[in-house]
């Protein structure tokens, strides 16, 4: 701030993750580059499936920054950034774009005891990632030990046995009671990949060193439970294996058959990395990448104990980010770098902070001042991680060198689920069944007329919803179409309040800076302290307490000062200590670096140069 130019700029509706970073990195609203959302459902596919993932390259319309600056002859190394992958870069360097469908991507999974029901239920859809993908929970019951060959230690309970399987890995755990204090009280765990060796030993609250895996990854599986699959056959025949690393952390124990143990895997490997051999160069400077702590749907939110886990992989992702980052200053050649990490976001919208931080939650009161203080201390530690991973980009930039810090939205208090297929459950306008024993439920598509899709769309046919989606018309649309507006202008919470800040008909997209082709049949902004959810349940609940304490999906940005974002840059011919008058927007920051590169930008681009920045010449 006192070396260069700062302030806040403003995101763009929907305000979540992969449409602010295409529009940060082309320079155009969604109405341009065409990310309207993460799971989109376009016309021609079933809605039960993403037909278009906002988080994959190839949903943009236009071509992103660094495939325009290769263009122009500049070298770039692009890394963890949302929507780089499957790479765009011939010459440059691509990590890990996160959940753009390219390369093998393991997500840390928990393994939780079976018998806990309730937990099972709870979550539904909610243990699988982005709530359709590979399991993030998995519920297992326990046995009595057999077959090992080791010298196990002995227990005070009777000891129990899981077998903790996970893409294709197995590795088996024997649980026991190490006092003798004649209670049933587990607390040790000993962990063998083959019951004749021992890969760690851990007590509760431990984690292991990174340990030796071989995983399997089916290239012809895009692990997606809505999408049609290939043979089994198929699927195995094309698999890959890998040699990697993972993580073990007892996260708690207890009485008998009850465990929650979490594994954490490398995530980096030499398929999500182009060129592959820089993989296992960041690795040896980095060590295993931690890329964000957590994961969607959190998972680390259900227990107080994860709580600690959550900070521990939290410190494990900066430090890993300000390790890497100082090496592609170093080691990549690279005339651009362009870094993001994923964990202030995890952080601001997990469970155990922003709910009582921010005065204009709920829950604010419900903490002691002291309890608030070391809550920030906990917030501060992160913003001192990103802190630690920009002094490594200035030690490191010379006088030629701009450094940008920035942002794809802010994060604003979350009180309240709306669970608005209840509501038209109750209605009569969809139809479902559920799985008691899972918590999992699905869609009678037929029997459908209304159904509400992330993070922010309505789709209406009176026909039903089976089959290939096509946008209706007619009276009868028009008529379904006024009556849930209805329904969903007169919602209201239990003290009166309404959820609803903007309903807007697809034929108004562009008034959301929108594609029209893109959308539901209606778009829906909710307040801050609300939030839209998919989930269904049998009770028709529409109104549910959310255990996540933080929000940004379909807040309009222009109505909420918590979803603005820092914009700082500095560097030859930018103002020092300068305080932007205004706030500016997302569109304008793309063209503000290529002015400053002296670069060409294209006629696509809807943003503007940042004026006042700049010093007088």
């Amino acid at each position: 701030m006192e070396s260069g130019s700062y302030g806040y700029s403003m995101p763009v509706f929907p305000g979540h993750t992969p449409t602010n970073f295409a529009t940060l990195l082309t320079g155009s609203t969604p109405r341009v580059h065409g990310v309207a959302d993460g799971p989109m459902h376009i016309a021609g596919y079933p809605l039960k499936m993403v037909s278009e993932g906002g988080f994959s390259s190839t949903s943009k319309l236009v071509p992103p920054i660094w495939y325009t600056l290769e263009q122009q002859g500049y070298q770039v190394a692009v890394v963890s950034v949302p929507g780089s992958t499957p790479p765009e870069l011939d010459a440059g360097l691509t990590i890990k774009g996160r959940w753009g469908g390219w390369g093998p991507d393991f997500p840390g999974v928990n393994f939780h005891t079976g018998q806990d029901r309730n937990l099972r239920v709870y979550q539904g859809l909610g243990n699988r990632l982005f709530n359709f993908g590979s399991e993030l929970t998995r519920f297992l019951d326990t046995v009595d030990p057999s077959g090992w060959k080791l010298d196990l230690p002995a227990s005070f309970s009777p000891p129990r046995e899981a077998r903790l399987e996970n893409w294709d890995q197995v590795l088996y755990a024997y649980i026991y009671d190490s006092v003798d204090d004649g209670r049933e009280r587990y607390d040790r765990v000993l962990f063998s990949r083959d019951k004749a060796e021992v890969s760690a030993h851990l007590g509760e609250g431990q984690w292991s060193d990174w340990l030796p895996v071989r995983l399997t990854w089916e290239t012809k599986n895009d692990y997606n439970i809505n999408t049609p699959k290939r043979m089994t056959w198929e699927r195995e025949l094309s698999s890959v294996a890998l040699d990697t690393q993972a993580r073990i952390r007892v996260i708690k124990l207890g009485p008998r058959d009850f465990f929650r143990i979490r594994i954490l895997y490398n995530g980096l490997n030499s398929y999500v990395s182009r060129p592959s051999y820089y993989a296992e160069d960041f690795i040896s400077a980095a060590g295993p990448m931690v890329d964000f702590v957590d994961n969607y749907p959190p998972q680390l939110i259900y227990y107080d104990e994860d709580k600690e886990v959550f900070l521990e992989e939290m410190k494990m992702s900066l430090d890993w980010h300000r390790d890497i980052l100082g090496y592609l200053f170093d080691q990549s050649g690279s005339d651009v770098v362009i870094h993001d990490t994923y964990t202030p976001n995890q952080m601001l919208t997990s469970r155990w902070w922003m709910g009582y931080l921010d005065p204009r939650s709920r829950h604010y009161q419900e903490v002691s001042e002291s309890i608030r203080s070391a809550l920030w201390s906990e917030v501060l530690s992160m913003y001192k991680g990103i802190d630690d991973i920009i002094g490594e980009a200035l030690k490191r930039a010379g006088e030629d060198t701009y450094v940008v810090l920035s942002s794809d939205h802010g994060i604003v208090p979350l009180d309240r689920e709306v669970r608005l297929n209840n509501l038209f459950a109750r209605e009569g306008l969809l139809n479902f069944t559920f799985n008691g024993a899972t918590g999992e439920y699905e869609i009678d598509w037929a029997r459908t007329r209304a159904v509400f899709l992330k993070m922010d769309g309505i789709y209406i046919n009176p026909a039903g919803l089976d089959g290939n989606y096509q946008r209706a018309s007619g009276k009868e649309y028009l008529d379904l179409r006024a009556r849930i507006i209805r329904l969903l202008e007169g919602l209201r919470d239990d003290d009166g309040q309404s959820p609803v800040s903007r309903i807007v008909a697809w034929e108004e997209a562009g008034s959301l800076g929108l594609p029209e082709d893109r959308v539901g049949d209606l778009i829906i902004a909710n307040r801050a302290g609300y939030g839209w959810i998919e989930d269904i349940s049998p009770d028709l609940e529409v109104f549910k307490d959310s255990l996540k304490s933080g929000y940004k999906q379909a807040v309009v940005p222009e109505t909420d000062e918590g979803m603005l974002t820092p914009f700082l840059i500095v560097g030859p011919g930018i103002r020092k200590g300068h305080r932007m008058e205004t706030i500016v927007r997302h569109i304008d920051q793309y063209p503000t670096i290529m002015t400053l590169l002296n670069a060409r930008i294209p006629d696509f681009v809807e943003g503007r140069p940042i004026g006042d920045i700049f010093e007088a010449r």
